[in-house]
């Protein structure tokens, strides 16, 4: 398993996706069962790094199926500073996928402490999350042994989704009818993942050229993808190690815009969605001005081998479980065309003075 890169786990996303997809009533079964009850108004949805990431991507769609507010917090900051919680109308989701982050540890011993309903969202091990927690929504990915996780953000997302649509049905706001569909809608954009994956290698591989002499970039996103551009600046800083950095799309029109240099690369994440009208005449401006301008997703009007057109299913719900897979995989072909070794940490002192960790991770 050592030789293992974060390529081998992008194309293992798909057959461990649609696996959770099929086995969804079973693995959220606790979850939906304590929901129907109908008395929480808010869920804290609380991570850190790419768990965080994979939180702010599924909070429109949870809201949407559970009709319940989804607050996120980091992990350090529910264990710390959040004060307003209620105890009688609060539930708290913990997400960390190997189940030994210290601080999302801590977070749980504080909604345990205030008697606030929990259930961690982890993989499927007797971790110390899951010893714990109130209770726990497996991640059923399994292990994932580099530090930067791709497999395992995607399938967090779907399984914080999945979460919702039982959630939804044990509630009665989806109908029988409605569940199929949505499982049905899943399966198409799931099957889907690893023809996105061919394409954005091709796609990288057309501009490697130009690509490997990236250093600063900026990624934006709108409406649930921009958790997507989030999480696809975090792969890039953790594995390329240079300058990137994400925004909302139209908080990047408020400055960050203005330092946009004829050096710096920006990616577009640009799903059909609402908001592409606008992303596409953004698109065409800087396009006109800037050599390093991309888009994942088509641009209309624009014909461009900087463009990955597809082929995505483009689901107006799920369509961050595919624009992703690009994203991950340029991180990957970026920094190993420049030869950067993973191996050698920045500041390998920082592990054992800040650890983040509650104990390693077994091999």
């Amino acid at each position: 398993m050592a030789e293992y890169t974060m390529y081998h786990y992008v194309y293992e996303t798909r057959e461990a996706a649609l696996s959770i997809l099929n086995k969804s009533e079973e693995l959220c079964r606790g979850f939906a069962e304590e929901i129907s009850c109908g008395k929480y108004e808010r869920i804290w949805l609380v991570a850190s790094g790419t768990s965080y990431n994979a939180c702010l991507t599924a909070r429109y769609f949870m809201e949407k199926m559970l009709g319940i507010p989804c607050v996120l917090a980091t992990s350090y900051g529910f264990a710390h500073y959040e004060s307003v919680l209620d105890p009688s109308r609060d539930m708290m989701l913990a997400v960390t996928q190997e189940g030994e982050s210290t601080n999302t540890i801590d977070a749980i011993n504080r909604a345990n402490k205030m008697n606030i309903t929990n259930f961690v969202v982890t993989e499927n091990m007797d971790n110390t999350c899951t010893q714990i927690a109130g209770g726990k929504i497996t991640l059923d990915c399994g292990r994932e042994f580099m530090g930067p996780k791709t497999k395992g953000y995607t399938c967090t997302v779907l399984t914080l989704m999945l979460s919702a649509v039982e959630g939804g049905r044990a509630l009665g706001k989806i109908t029988s009818e409605e569940y199929s569909r949505l499982k049905e809608r899943l399966h198409s954009t799931l099957d889907n993942i690893d023809r996105v994956a061919a394409a954005a290698e091709e796609w990288f591989q057309a501009n490697k050229e130009d690509l490997i002499q990236c250093e600063k970039c900026y990624i934006l996103g709108y409406g649930a993808n921009y958790g997507t551009a989030v999480e696809g600046a975090l792969k890039s800083l953790e594995t390329v190690r240079m300058t990137f950095f994400s925004f909302e799309m139209e908080e990047f029109l408020h400055g960050p815009l203005a330092s946009v240099k004829p050096d710096v690369y920006t990616i577009l994440v640009a799903p059909p969605s609402y908001g592409y009208e606008r992303v596409n005449t953004l698109f065409r401006i800087m396009n006109d001005q800037n050599e390093h301008i991309y888009s994942i997703g088509a641009q209309e009007g624009i014909e461009s081998p900087h463009v990955l057109t597809g082929p995505f299913i483009n689901d107006e719900d799920f369509s961050p479980l595919e624009y992703i897979i690009p994203l991950q995989l340029f991180a990957y072909l970026l920094y190993t065309a420049k030869g950067i070794d993973l191996n050698v940490r920045n500041y390998p002192r920082t592990r054992d003075m800040l650890p983040t960790k509650a104990r390693p991770l077994a091999r």
